[in-house]
């Protein structure tokens, strides 16, 4: 069952009347019986009725309802409080396992909240900086959305009869301009006449600016759209209103389309959030850190729209298949970035796990800024 949920206001009166200090007892190894009481805190950077990255989070916290005795305590909207949240959930709510959903802007204050309490497995979603220096209680998860992201292309290079794409970003950091390029190059894969253009909207654009830039997209040309930020959401809504076509980003956006949708870039933490507290709750080894793509299970895509025809349907889901045996890369040269440079050489593939995809800083060939 769900135990309760929260806001940020109340939280704040919990932290002051918790009085929490650094301290907490030694990590004992063991959550709880197989079958015994758990509760699990779900920290949320933003709402997690957001049909985007915070929902995703909810939909796979909400899946582990399914292990018998477990409960969880779900705090929204925490961003700039995430470490001292993180913390009252273990004191003051009696988690013993606090999922924490984004590591927010100081990780190290995070990760002193949990070698604080070490009597609570912390699980962060992330890729840390340091692996080897994590308390013995936290474990990072992170994923490859790129993988999915590239497969969502590849059906929306078939799908338009324009060969003109509008993606709406949240900002030029590497691990968005990793999944827009992913995107591209499966477009660009599908029918190499594809044009890509990206429109930078900030990171916290409110949906009235997302669904701005997805018409101003409209308006030049583009007849799919797509999206790689937070909440996606009124891409979609802009593309069914205008008759256009779109792809989804981080849980499935189907129902805000019904006409135009044709596949979506989806999380899929399920697995690992079910297998971590498994063994937890057996005292068996648990992964520090769990990362991957479509062959650990980690993302998927939605499930095709009406729009998608027969040899998009085939392409995709070869691609998916290469990517999840390892027999394919996304990042796969020659691959020429929009200025003209060889960024990936012929003969060189860059794997899902290549550091050099986190310091990305280019647009690939074929795709380039809107408003440039």
């Amino acid at each position: 069952m769900v135990s309760g949920t929260w806001n940020r206001r109340n939280v704040l009166l919990g932290l002051a009347s918790a009085g929490l200090v650094a301290g907490g007892a030694a990590w004992p190894g063991r959550t709880a019986a197989a079958d015994g009481p758990l509760t699990v805190g779900v920290l949320y950077a933003g709402p997690r009725t957001d049909f985007g990255y915070n929902q995703a989070q909810a939909d796979a916290a909400h899946a582990l309802l399914s292990m018998p005795g477990l409960r969880l305590e779900e705090v929204d909207g925490a961003e700039g409080e995430l470490a001292a949240t993180a913390g009252w959930l273990s004191r003051g709510r009696g988690c013993r396992v606090v999922i924490v959903t984004a590591h927010g802007s100081d990780p190290s204050a995070l990760l002193a909240q949990a070698d604080a309490h070490r009597d609570a497995v912390f699980l962060i979603c992330g890729a840390p900086d340091d692996p080897a220096r994590l308390p013995a209680n936290v474990g990072y998860y992170h994923a490859y959305l790129d993988e999915a992201q590239h497969v969502s292309g590849i059906v929306a290079g078939y799908a338009g009869r324009a060969r003109r794409i509008g993606i709406v970003a949240s900002s030029p950091v590497p691990k968005v301009l990793r999944c827009v390029n992913a995107f591209a190059l499966g477009a660009r894969r599908a029918d190499p006449a594809t044009a890509v253009r990206v429109l930078f909207v900030g990171e916290d654009a409110p949906p009235a600016a997302v669904a701005e830039a997805a018409r101003a997209l409209i308006a030049e040309g583009a007849d799919v759209l797509a999206a790689q930020l937070d909440r996606p959401r009124p891409v979609c809504e802009v593309a069914e209103a205008a008759g256009v076509l779109c792809c989804g980003t981080h849980t499935d956006l189907s129902r805000f389309a019904p006409n135009g949708f044709l596949t979506g870039a989806e999380w899929a933490w399920e697995r690992g959030h079910l297998d971590s507290i498994a063994r937890l709750r057996a005292d068996q080894p648990w992964p520090r850190l769990r990362e991957g793509g479509f062959g650990a299970g980690l993302v998927r895509n939605t499930a095709y729209g009406p729009a998608v025809g027969v040899e998009a349907r085939a392409h995709a889901d070869a691609a998916r298949m290469q990517l999840a045996n390892g027999n394919a890369a996304v990042f796969r040269g020659p691959i020429t970035d929009a200025a003209g440079r060889t960024v990936v050489p012929k003969g060189k593939a860059l794997p899902s796990n290549d550091p050099a995809l986190n310091r990305m800083v280019w647009l690939v060939e074929g795709a380039s800024e809107a408003g440039r």
